[in-house]
């Protein structure tokens, strides 16, 4: 059987492409690297000499879209997060019960951190989780109008 790429990480949207990247929070800037032997986009991409990488510094003007993404999914009812994924799962546990996670074979590799791999034909409700890290800008730049209530929206 055959596994998706499990994606984690940011992401920018340019021309299309989602390519990796790294964004710090409200930053004008998405960072992009890629060590592929060829420039991957030359329009886009310059070489860095002292990290041998290609690398390019895009405003978040010319991103069509800055995003987080995670796999999760549901291992014998509780959450997980997916980190790698083939016939076994290497798996972050994701839910609120520290000590489940302890008791099922998981192990604490943080303070409130518990990891270990699980069979992936018992992963159940797998999906991709993706966080819009622009949002906050694009809410400045499109205020809501006066009288206008928003519900179920956090400010």
């Amino acid at each position: 059987m055959s596994y998706p790429q499990v994606r984690s990480g940011t992401y920018a949207v340019i021309g299309g492409v989602a390519r990796p990247g790294l964004y710090p929070a409200n930053s004008d800037h998405v960072m992009l690297k890629s060590t592929e032997s060829d420039n991957p986009e030359p329009t886009l991409f310059a070489w860095n000499e002292t990290h041998s990488v290609w690398s390019a510094k895009v405003p978040v003007e010319q991103c069509e879209r800055v995003f987080s993404a995670r796999w999760y999914g549901m291992w014998r009812g509780h959450r997980v997060a997916i980190d790698a994924l083939s016939e076994v799962a290497a798996v972050t546990y994701a839910d609120s019960s520290g000590a489940w996670a302890a008791e099922n074979g998981f192990t604490q590799v943080d303070k409130y951190e518990y990891q270990r791999e699980v069979p992936a034909a018992e992963l159940v409700d797998v999906h991709e989780v993706q966080t819009d890290l622009l949002f906050e800008q694009w809410r400045t730049r499109f205020p809501v109008p006066d009288g206008v209530a928003i519900t179920g929206w956090r400010s």
